[in-house]
């Protein structure tokens, strides 16, 4: 097991721990963050960051990721690669209600362009596509010869995790440290899937039996 992965693992545990503790201080930056985003709404801008958050969402992301895992299994030959798309997204699925429900923070009141019946911290979108759309970049990416390819799927991957976070608050429903802590978690569920499922060896197949 690389010490770099388990130190990447740390370091994101680390920083959850302190956002959470940090989070009831940091109501002023919360606020004018957010209000800055929504000031700069328009109809179009509406329109795109809903489209975002439709393909951040579980109803999107988690019937790709189970369906990329069953064609890894089947048709692909590729178990390890399989158990990673699928334990990393069944596990975003139980973190994010669990923490939701143990940390209980409310929601903005105000301003709201979707329907949300949850708590807010940390973004279900956030985690869930942090954790999804990363492991599924990381599966890609390793298929890849070195080069190009391998950095337009890694901007490609971040930028649409970053732009799944940013819609939430655009659209009035999240804190801006609610999807902080959804990516943070997010991308310390997908370190720690990488570890168990020895991502370093993903790309090869099973062997014959």
């Amino acid at each position: 097991m690389p010490a770099s992965r388990v130190a990447l693992v740390g370091v994101l545990a680390l920083a959850v721990v302190a956002l959470t503790l940090a989070v009831g201080g940091l109501v002023t930056l919360d606020t004018s963050w957010r209000d800055w985003l929504i000031d700069r709404r328009s109809s179009a801008l509406n329109v795109v960051m809903t489209v975002f958050t439709t393909v951040g969402s579980s109803l999107a992301l988690v019937p790709l990721a189970l369906g990329v895992a069953a064609w890894l299994a089947m048709a692909g030959g590729a178990r390890r690669e399989a158990l990673l798309v699928a334990g990393t997204t069944l596990g975003a699925m139980l973190l994010s209600p669990l923490l939701k429900s143990v940390i209980g923070r409310a929601r903005p009141e105000d301003s709201h362009l979707v329907l949300v019946d949850s708590w807010a911290y940390p973004s279900g979108h956030s985690l869930t596509s942090a954790a999804v759309i990363g492991v599924l970049t990381t599966v890609v990416w390793r298929r890849l010869p070195a080069g190009t390819a391998r950095a337009v799927v890694a901007v490609a991957g971040v930028m649409l995790v970053v732009a799944v976070g940013i819609s939430r608050i655009y659209l009035g429903v999240h804190w801006p440290t609610d999807v902080l802590a959804g990516w943070l978690i997010g991308a310390l569920w997908l370190a720690v899937c990488l570890i168990v499922f020895g991502s370093n060896r993903l790309v090869r197949r099973d062997s014959p039996r």
